[in-house]
């Protein structure tokens, strides 16, 4: 039979009981957790920063375009009138005036230097554009070359050369550069020639 070790004098005492300590609440196993904490073997919810969506440029390329195709529906119009009344041109060198219109990307400066340049022999008309709504005409000799500064990233370009109705000119081809990079480039049919590019920046 074992006997509790005797009384030690030196062994620290639990401390003396308080009435008017308050008691802890009673526990209870299905009580939520405090507002804020979280449960037990629950890790706080932190929610996921919103990421803002990108801008598509899909909507401004297509508007660009839709404004080069209609000046150019225009233009070959006209251009259509020179080649079958004026200058008796073969009506086969229309569908060479509507090309492929290239799209081009590059840096968001607000502003960028743009080159135009016509290839060839004799008098022509020459119609392009300088921006949204500035359209400019020209009977120049050829060959031609037109430099400008546009202050804006985003911008639909066009050149269109024609053979002077009842001149012996020779069109032979039409080039567009932006920032001194060439964009497009297309061979003429001898009595016109169309360039047309859409340059998007950023």
């Amino acid at each position: 039979m074992s006997y509790p070790p005797p009384y030690d004098p030196n062994q620290a005492q639990p401390p003396a009981y308080d009435p008017n300590q308050p008691s802890p609440p009673p526990w209870q196993p299905n009580q939520p957790p405090a507002y804020g904490t979280p449960a037990y073997g629950t890790p706080a919810y932190q929610p996921s920063p919103v990421q803002p969506p990108k801008k598509s440029k899909t909507g401004l390329i297509v508007g660009i375009i839709l404004g080069v195709v209609l000046l150019l529906c225009a233009v070959c119009g006209v251009g259509g009138y020179y080649l079958f009344y004026k200058a008796g041109e073969a009506i086969e060198d229309l569908p060479n005036m509507i090309p492929s219109v290239g799209v081009a990307t590059g840096d968001a400066t607000g502003s960028h230097s743009v080159r135009y340049a016509v290839e060839g022999t004799g008098q022509a008309l020459i119609t392009y554009s300088e921006g949204p709504g500035k359209t400019q005409n020209e009977t120049v000799t050829l060959p031609w070359t037109k430099n400008f500064t546009l202050n804006t990233d985003s911008f639909g370009l066009s050149v269109i050369a024609f053979r002077s109705p009842g001149g012996d000119g020779n069109v032979t081809g039409c080039s567009i550069s932006v920032d001194g990079t060439e964009r497009q480039k297309r061979a003429g049919s001898g009595s016109s020639a169309t360039c047309v590019s859409v340059f998007v920046g950023g």
